[in-house]
């Protein structure tokens, strides 16, 4: 006899259906695959992918394919100090990128293109999980919105990083096992731990996905019946020693494997230096950011279910207290009774946008340069976060909870192997950042299981409606984030055009050493980046051998102005970048 949680908790009833009953499904979600279709469209032409400039660390990644390509080497497969210059694993990433450069030339645009490519793929991916789990097509494209305008996921898929890489992977691995496990079906299964490797050979924590897997088959009956013992061979097999044969490689050919990764060196080395209760109040520190992050993002898909929440007396309790200590913050605040600082976890958001904009001035000198947010926003957004962090602390009691009724009922419907899976791995991937550290892009991935978590346990009734009054809570917070991270996104890459451009005057016009500019972080990696270095004083840590000019986004003292870049902005007016040189010339 099922459990009463069947109805309530309606997954099952998707694995359990012939295959040609999915005719349905997949026709129902022609509207908001089309609409989805359609914010791409829009988005691409608005920020503009077109230039020749890089973001971030992926200077390092094209870097490593040109090694590749065109020297046939796999050097270093990142950045980092002496000892540990180790980055992910990155064949995958790289593969795909040299897929792109073969078809259409090499060019970062190319790279940055494929990075795009692969995040639409992901997104779209995502919509077929979502949909598969039971969720209605309109919560389901919510869910995938919620990701895609997430200022963790837009930037990085235009750029070479391999985040938004990795994540695509990751959905498409968690779309193939779970239907595989739905339909017994063991091709899908390999498909699903051959693309969960490819995630590793992106980034070394992909581990996480047959972890996973494996831990809710052992769980969960639908795993189970499929035999224990199978699927921990299958993805030993195909998962596991494949990506411990690539490491030593990587350790024969003199690279740099997980066990030279910077990362992982410095756990040690920061347990060492804080000692154990310091080591525990780092990762409490982390932890709070990771919830605040978190409970942030996700807030579009929480606030769909905002009205179970308030069935709960502690809740209406917990929202009372809140809305008293948010309102009293934000009066002391305008009334300048307090001056907190604002904090945000480097790197991708950042208090004027999104970046990370690696000039001298901006980041090194931490001169703001663009509208900052102002303190009563900032600790209202968090105020948010807190409230939705509230909420899934609920979901997760509650998921937990029928986790644990599962093996005395062996009844499936109890919860669905999806929502098993997806909280599982998201939570032995919390669990590894916490104590190898990590940026904000880090918690991507975390995002992404988090929207399945939250959407594969929702009962099927929750669906965004039409009423935008009513579903105000669900409205607000997508649609702000949205705003931000296109518009945010469009300043940024019209700043790093602009920087371009600079350069470019620099290097043809003024026939200057590339080592004898500060042309800011990407530009200096790239081009004279080595170890050991030791920064001079007064220069900027990366890689300038001596400062004939320096790139920035406005005049500094002791520079004189040689040449200005305009650009436009969205927000914070127009700018434009800045050549100096030194006044004592």
């Amino acid at each position: 006899m099922k459990s009463s949680h069947a109805a309530r908790f309606p997954s099952q009833e998707y694995c359990e259906r012939e295959p040609g009953a999915h005719a349905g499904l997949f026709a129902s979600s022609r509207v908001p695959l089309l609409v989805l279709i359609g914010v791409w469209m829009v988005v691409i032409p608005i920020v503009n992918p077109i230039g020749e400039f890089m973001v971030n660390d992926d200077w390092a990644f094209i870097r490593s394919l040109e090694n590749l390509v065109f020297n046939g080497t796999m050097g270093s497969t990142g950045w980092g100090p002496a000892g540990a210059p180790g980055g992910p694993s990155l064949i995958t990433h790289l593969s795909w990128g040299r897929l792109f450069t073969h078809l259409f030339g090499h060019s970062i645009t190319t790279l940055r293109v494929s990075v795009i490519v692969i995040g639409i793929l992901g997104s779209l991916a995502l919509l077929v999980l979502l949909r598969s789990s039971g969720a209605s097509p309109w919560t389901s494209l919510w869910g995938v919105l919620t990701l895609v305008f997430c200022p963790l996921f837009l930037p990085l898929c235009f750029s070479f990083m391999t985040d938004a890489t990795f994540a695509s992977l990751a959905v498409a691995s968690v779309l193939l096992l779970n239907r595989g496990v739905c339909k017994k079906n063991h091709a899908l299964i390999v498909f699903g731990l051959l693309i969960a490797l490819g995630s590793i050979l992106t980034r070394q924590i992909g581990i996480v996905l047959p972890l996973g897997f494996v831990l809710a088959c052992w769980i969960h009956p639908q795993g189970r019946a499929l035999g224990r013992g199978k699927i921990l061979v299958f993805s030993a097999s195909l998962v596991v020693m494949p990506w411990l044969l690539y490491e030593c490689v990587l350790f024969f050919i003199g690279s740099t494997p997980i066990t030279d990764h910077q990362v992982v060196q410095s756990v040690m080395v920061r347990y060492n230096s804080e000692g154990l209760i310091g080591f525990v109040q780092l990762i409490g520190h982390r932890l709070l950011f990771i919830v605040l992050y978190f409970g942030f993002f996700v807030s579009p898909v929480v606030a769909v279910r905002y009205r179970e929440f308030l069935r709960f007396r502690s809740f209406r309790y917990f929202c009372v207290a809140w809305a008293t200590c948010l309102a009293l913050v934000q009066a002391a605040l305008i009334l300048g009774l307090i001056d907190p600082p604002i904090f945000l976890w480097r790197n991708t958001v950042t208090d004027f946008g999104v970046g990370p904009v690696l000039l001298k001035d901006t980041y090194v000198l931490g001169i703001a340069r663009g509208l900052t947010v102002p303190k009563t926003l900032y600790y209202l957004l968090a105020g948010w976060g807190v409230l939705s962090a509230a909420g899934c602390l609920i979901l997760m009691v509650s998921s937990f909870t029928r986790i644990v009724r599962v093996p005395a009922t062996e009844d499936s419907a109890v919860i669905g192997f999806l929502t098993v899976f997806s909280l599982l791995t998201g939570l032995l991937y919390l669990g590894i950042i916490l104590v190898t550290g990590f940026h904000d892009r880090y918690l991507l991935p975390l995002i992404m299981l988090g929207i399945v978590w939250i959407i594969s346990d929702a009962p099927r009734t929750h669906d965004v409606p039409c009423n935008p009054v009513r579903y105000a809570p669900c409205l607000v917070p997508l649609t702000a984030i949205a705003l931000f991270t296109v518009l945010s996104l469009h300043d940024f890459t019209e700043l790093k055009r602009a920087q371009s451009l600079a350069l470019d005057y620099l290097m043809k016009d003024k026939k200057v050493d590339p080592c004898h500019v500060d042309g800011g972080f990407e530009f200096n990696g790239y081009h004279c980046y080595r170890e050991p270095f030791q920064p001079r004083p007064g220069l900027s840590w990366w890689w300038v051998d001596k400062e004939d000019f320096i790139v920035t986004l406005g005049p500094l003292p002791g520079y004189r102005v040689v040449e200005t870049f305009p650009f436009k902005r969205y927000i914070g007016g127009d700018a434009a970048i800045h050549v100096l040189e030194p006044s004592t010339r």
